[in-house]
């Protein structure tokens, strides 16, 4: 039975334990938490380019699997997209901005193997050499908008990994 009185809704809010510590007093100012940000990313920069050197290594490994299997194989193509994603998130952060680019460029393209794309070794070998070239220390700063004949250059090759099954661009 439905009542056709009127009966008001009430409101209430739950207050969340994060909120609750987000309202307690204390923490640093926000230039003292910058600067200690800033302080721990400088202390663990010597570590991250050993590690950088080493991930770039294993993903460069990775893609040199014999070309007879790469784009079909799925466990393939996802560990060298997750290599490409490690590059890409810390590249910023740790001051490789051109290694980012070329990362998530990369990247792009072995979504789009995934999705069905031929496997074009030509534009994979171009971003290997970019990434190697964002490692040097002339590059290591540099911004994709300072080298626009290298970003555009990838972002242009890198339209060519359309997904087009096998089938259709043989026949």
């Amino acid at each position: 039975m439905v009542n056709n009185g009127k009966v008001e809704a009430r409101l209430f809010f739950v207050d969340t334990e994060f909120q609750k510590k987000a309202r307690r007093p204390g923490g640093a100012p926000r230039d003292v938490a910058l600067t200690r940000a800033q302080a721990g990313i400088d202390e663990i920069q010597v570590d991250f380019e050993a590690w950088l050197d080493l991930e770039l290594g294993e993903l460069i490994e990775l893609i040199q699997k014999p070309k007879s299997a790469a784009g079909r194989d799925t466990v393939w193509l996802e560990m060298v997209e997750i290599r490409c994603r490690h590059l890409r998130d810390v590249g910023t952060t740790m001051g490789f901005p051109l290694l980012t680019f070329v990362a998530d460029n990369l990247r792009e393209i072995f979504e789009r193997l995934a999705a069905g794309a031929v496997y074009r070794g030509h534009l994979i070998d171009c971003h290997v050499q970019a990434l190697k070239l964002a490692m040097q220390e002339q590059y290591r700063n540099c911004r994709p908008e300072q080298l626009p004949e290298l970003s555009d250059g990838l972002r242009h090759v890198a339209q060519f990994a359309t997904v087009v099954k096998a089938e259709q661009e043989q026949g």
